[in-house]
């Protein structure tokens, strides 16, 4: 690489990527590893050194943003920062950022508007001209993540177990996840769901089995998603409305979204439903460019 460079890392649950920019803002390097969440990863620390490394190719970077769940808690910030700090060494500067923040900048480089993202957890955030911000949503998948990949498993195995028990009405929830995960009874899922890493297979099994289900217009898969969606724009629109962003615009970033055009779909439909005038679009880029856009601003200033 040749010239002054700078990285941005968006580390998730499930996966890591790194962009390595120049001045410009092109893109010379790639990067990839692990899910590399602070909090329930396994080792955080060798996936974003992992896609770091990768991205660089043996060069130097001037700077490192870090995009992560939890990089606006004070605790996950200063973990995260020591991680990059071992990695780069002391000459480079580094910061840690919210996933949300780093998803916006990715959908507007000015970092203005509101980004809803529904990955493996869901979160929305907002930020207007004035540089005021909001966020609802983000707290995880035991009390929050509605709409989220995690939480339409979940939903979709809670629905399988009262289909199964006879408590609840039949759903080919049931038979997707068995499927999915090669097993002949309902009780055997649960040694793919208990004592396994979050996300587990079966929950991610399970995602996959609403999806199926929902596109074949199974009844509760299609409230699953229903639900999911209305509890995203919800999100959205309250943090649209605190920021006076009530127009947009809205950005979507996530994987579920992409594994699940319904899900989109209705999304858009609520959205549009609860703000008239809002205008909702795809985020234009990874949100590990919208990390390498934060650390364009952290080396070259603005």
């Amino acid at each position: 690489m040749a010239g002054p460079v700078v990285v941005g890392i968006d580390a998730g649950a499930s996966k890591t990527r790194a962009f390595a920019v120049d001045r410009s803002g092109a893109v010379i390097g790639r990067g990839a590893g692990g899910g590399a969440n602070l909090l329930s990863s396994p080792d955080p620390a060798g996936s974003i050194g992992a896609a770091l490394a990768e991205s660089l190719a043996g060069a130097s970077a001037e700077a490192v943003v870090l995009s992560c769940a939890g990089g606006d808690r004070d605790a996950d910030r200063e973990r995260g920062r020591a991680i990059l700090a071992q990695l780069v060494g002391p000459a480079t500067r580094v910061d840690v950022t919210g996933d949300g923040v780093a998803a916006l900048y990715a959908g507007n480089p000015a970092g203005c508007g509101v980004v809803l993202i529904s990955g493996t957890g869901s979160i929305a955030f907002g930020r207007n001209e004035e540089g005021d911000e909001r966020r609802a949503g983000g707290w995880g998948y035991l009390i929050g993540d509605e709409g989220s990949a995690v939480w339409l498993g979940l939903e979709g195995l809670r629905a399988a177990a009262h289909h199964t028990d006879g408590r609840g009405a039949a759903t080919a929830i049931t038979a997707h996840v068995l499927r999915e995960l090669g097993v002949a009874a309902f009780m055997d899922v649960l040694a793919h769901l208990y004592g396994r890493p979050h996300p587990a297979p079966a929950v991610l099994a399970a995602t996959r089995a609403v999806a199926r289900a929902a596109a074949d217009a199974d009844a509760i898969a299609v409230s699953i998603v229903r639900r999911g969606a209305h509890a995203l724009a919800r999100a959205a629109s309250v943090v649209a409305v605190e920021l006076r962003l009530e127009s947009g615009p809205v950005y979507l970033a996530g994987g579920a979204f992409e594994s699940l055009p319904s899900l989109e779909r209705a999304v858009r439909s609520e959205l549009l439903g609860m703000m008239p005038r809002a205008t909702v679009e795809p985020v234009s880029e990874e949100p590990a460019m919208g990390a390498a856009r934060l650390a364009m601003r952290l080396a070259w200033g603005p």
